[in-house]
């Protein structure tokens, strides 16, 4: 009986769970039928409908879009990049700028080196308002460089030189980009497509403007990078040339002392304004109508004050020309003008008398034939004087002009101190001529507006920094000649005229 009943059971579970298991085969069949209508109908979709147009295809198209402009980008930067051999171009032309020793080798350095980065490149001198071309070179022929005749802009017209002066940035167009750039294309000749301009800048000023051209109008035949780096290089060289000149070397035997170059507000070029056909100096120089007052070196035999009258039958013949000849080579030449305003001083102020001052002991120089021993002069002791330090012993020069004589100083000082009072006041006036020199138009505005230190401030200041670094504390402290000159030769004897915010002379 148990037997049946499990039999019966048996079969009443494999019974339900058979039907169970149909339902879900039944239920996965129709699922798997779904799906496989599902797929087909997707195939069938996809293979009659285009991606295009929708929001899909436009996100794939800008993802491939971005990522092509960045290969490009990429591989632009890449060709771009200055290859090893510009590299070492650009190192090696500054270094023969930077070895230059005056202002016009370094500027032809620059030209010279400047034309491996664009096909004719050429440098035009800022002065007075103008732009006035100095030299050119092509790239073809880069170390011959040719002067540039009769070539004056004024900065008033419209082209690229005067935009870079005015804007004292770098500029690279078409040459249709300004009006005039047609009138300095005609006069350098050929038919450029790109021209290019930088300034070169020394001390806060343009001193000029290095023009560049192609033939091409593809921009990147002009190297700008490169020619903007060697012209602030050259600029920088021509800066620290100047400052040297200005600086006092330090002097072993007392000789005059050269008058100091001016500063690089602008790079001179006597006569190329008014005469085309010569050919512009790029070194700063003072014109000859303003050459200071140097006293000539006295010979250098020491003469005692009372002069015993000598049997000229007692000295050698040759210790005689010797003698001469030394007196001779120690005078040094005089310029024409300063001759000419001698002679008007000797001509209008009475002759002092004559006065034999002691000079330094100098060993005289042995003779190359010793015929007989020459009597030895034995010296007088000279009469002690006031010590001053070195360097401002002797600023302008030692020895006395003979047959002219210094106008009267403005106080009572001993004879050793009148020689350094001469020479400070000789100094300020060296200075005060040379400002008068190079801003000859300031100094007219300036006389007839009553504001000549507004207008030359810097270079006013600068002068008063090199007269109280060069002049004796002892007599700066007793007497202001750069003031006296500054009110005598700019202010024509009126101190009204340079200014209320003349700060006047030095504190005494």
């Amino acid at each position: 009986m148990s037997e049946e009943l499990e039999n019966s059971l048996q079969q009443a579970i494999e019974t339900y769970l058979g039907q169970r298991l149909r339902a879900i085969e039944e239920q996965i069949s129709q699922l798997q039928t779904e799906f496989a209508e599902a797929l087909t109908r997707l195939r069938e979709s996809a293979a009659s409908e285009s991606l295009s147009g929708t929001s899909l295809s436009a996100s794939i198209f800008a993802h491939f879009q971005a990522a092509r402009a960045q290969q490009l980008t990429g591989a632009a930067a890449l060709e771009k990049a200055p290859s090893s051999g510009e590299t070492a171009a650009i190192k090696r032309a500054v270094e023969q700028i930077v070895k230059q020793q005056s202002q016009a080798e370094a500027l032809s350095t620059l030209l010279v080196n400047v034309a491996g980065f664009a096909e004719r490149v050429a440098l035009f001198v800022i002065k007075n308002e103008q732009a006035i071309g100095w030299r050119v070179c092509e790239s073809s022929d880069p170390t011959n460089l040719e002067a540039i005749r009769g070539v004056v802009l004024p900065l008033s017209s419209e082209n690229l030189l005067s935009q870079a002066a005015h804007s004292r940035s770098s500029w690279r167009g078409a040459p249709e980009s300004h009006s005039g750039n047609r009138a300095l294309i005609d006069q350098l000749g050929g038919n450029p497509q790109n021209l290019a301009a930088v300034p070169l800048l020394a001390r806060g000023r343009v001193v000029a403007v290095l023009y560049a051209d192609s033939a091409s109008s593809d921009p990147d035949t002009i190297g700008m990078d490169a020619i903007e780096l060697l012209a602030r290089v050259a600029a920088m060289a021509v800066d620290l040339v100047s400052s040297g000149h200005v600086q006092a070397a330090p002097v072993s035997e007392p000789e005059a002392a050269a008058p100091p170059a001016p500063a690089v507000s602008e790079i001179e070029m006597p006569a190329a304004a008014e005469a085309p056909a010569v050919e512009a100096e790029i070194e700063v120089k003072p014109e000859p109508a303003y050459v200071p007052q140097v006293e000539p070196q006295a010979p250098r035999v020491f003469v005692e004050p009372i002069v015993e009258p000598i049997d000229e039958q007692a000295v050698p013949e040759p210790l005689k020309a010797r003698v001469a000849e030394s007196v001779e080579e120690s005078l040094p030449e005089v310029a024409p003008e300063a001759a000419a305003e001698e002679e008007t001083q000797l001509a209008t102020q009475p002759e002092p008398p004559a006065e034999i001052e002691a000079a330094p002991e100098v060993q005289p120089t042995p003779p190359l034939v010793e015929t007989e021993p020459a009597p030895e002069l034995q010296p007088s002791p000279t009469p002690s004087a006031p010590s001053f330090p070195s360097q401002y012993a002797a600023p302008l020069g030692s020895g006395r002009r003979y047959g002219v004589t210094e106008p009267e100083l403005p106080l009572e000082v001993g004879e050793e101190e009148r020689r350094l009072h001469n020479d400070a006041r000789r100094f300020a006036r060296l200075l005060v001529s040379e400002i008068k020199l190079y801003n000859e138009p300031k100094v007219r505005e300036g006389r007839n507006n009553g504001d000549l230190y507004d207008r030359l401030r810097e270079d006013i200041d600068r002068s008063r920094q090199m007269y109280d670094k060069r002049v004796a504390p002892p007599v700066a402290a007793r007497h202001d000649y750069f003031h006296q000159e500054l009110v005598n030769t700019l202010a024509e004897g009126d101190p009204a005229k340079l200014g209320a915010s003349y700060p006047g002379a030095s504190a005494l």
